[in-house]
């Protein structure tokens, strides 16, 4: 059976492990939920930066954008390209967590899989999430090491 690729706005690059976990043969899907996006507070710079990273990124692989909630898009998509599995990067935004579990429930027939990457820092605690200051404030000690990342 196929894989069906679920890219989120957090993990915007082709390099990400969730395309190797995939193999290259596999549909790859953004979900443009309007509603979850205003409810994370992204602006409309930040979601011109998305849209021209996807068209970017759709230059270099296949992918496709499709408008409406992952939970609804995502089964309807996977069941039509025969897709066993939905690879989905992982990510700590919760506002994605729920999407993924909602997406779970929507499609008991497809194994949805949450694939990790190096993370980007090493935290100690939670982080704020509400606010990128607050997070920079912690993460930019681990992140910044002078060997890099």
């Amino acid at each position: 059976m196929a894989d069906l690729v679920w890219l989120h706005e957090e993990a915007l690059r082709l390099t990400h492990p969730v395309f190797a976990a995939a193999g290259p043969d596999a549909a790859c899907v953004f979900v443009w939920d309007a509603a979850r996006l205003a409810e994370s507070h992204v602006g409309l710079k930040r979601q011109l930066f998305i849209y021209e990273t996807l068209c970017e990124m759709a230059s270099a692989r296949a992918m496709e954008i499709h408008q409406g909630q992952a939970e609804a898009v995502l089964p309807r998509l996977a069941e039509a390209a025969g897709a066993g599995r939905i690879l989905v990067p992982a990510s700590p935004d919760p506002a994605i967590r729920a999407a993924i579990a909602c997406l779970r429930r929507a499609a008991p027939h497809c194994e949805v899989v949450a694939v990790e990457d190096t993370p980007f820092a090493t935290l100690t605690s939670q982080p704020d999430l509400r606010r990128f200051f607050r997070y920079w404030n912690k993460a930019k000690k681990s992140a910044l090491r002078p060997q890099g990342i």
